[in-house]
């Protein structure tokens, strides 16, 4: 009962923690982290698909009469880029989804971007949520430990995404 709503939900904006405890309650850490890894490439394609195919003229047309432009990412830097933009804290994981291929970034580096960087912030929850069953509070520290220096490497790679933004800009 959790593999469907987990892999459509999020599509539509659902947040996406509930569903990675959940699989780690269901299926266990390890079976829960494989299914999360499989099926965040759908979450992915989707949002890659809607953003370029639907969402992202409406997008450009709602920014254009605002005066505000979408920035480009130059083609050598996809992949930096992507990688700092899918880590920098604050934005939902749907939303980054959705506003990451408005970049221009093609859907190769964007899929490994957002499978590498988001599965790798998306394991200690499962394992939370394996923690949680056992009620083994080793683990369920571990998995908070491990939480916080995520929180924490994501705050450094915010302040390192702002300086190259920042560079950027006064080229």
């Amino acid at each position: 009962m959790v593999l469907l709503p987990y892999a459509v939900l999020p599509v539509v904006g659902f947040p996406v923690t509930p569903f990675l405890v959940l699989l780690g309650l269901r299926f266990g850490s390890v079976g829960g982290i494989v299914i999360m890894l499989a099926i965040m490439p759908v979450h992915l394609a989707f949002a890659f698909w809607f953003s370029r195919a639907v969402a992202g003229r409406w997008v450009q047309s709602l920014a254009k009469k605002m005066g505000v432009a979408i920035p480009r990412m130059p083609e050598n830097r996809h992949l930096g880029f992507g990688f700092l933009f899918m880590a920098v804290p604050g934005l939902s994981y749907s939303l980054k989804n959705f506003l990451l291929p408005l970049s221009g970034i093609g859907f190769v580096p964007y899929l490994i971007c957002g499978w590498l960087i988001q599965g790798i912030m998306g394991i200690p929850f499962v394992i939370m949520g394996k923690a949680v069953v056992q009620w083994d509070i080793k683990l369920l520290v571990g998995a908070g430990i491990v939480i916080l220096i995520i929180f924490v490497f994501r705050r450094k790679i915010l302040d390192i995404y702002n300086d190259i933004m920042k560079r950027e800009k006064n080229r």
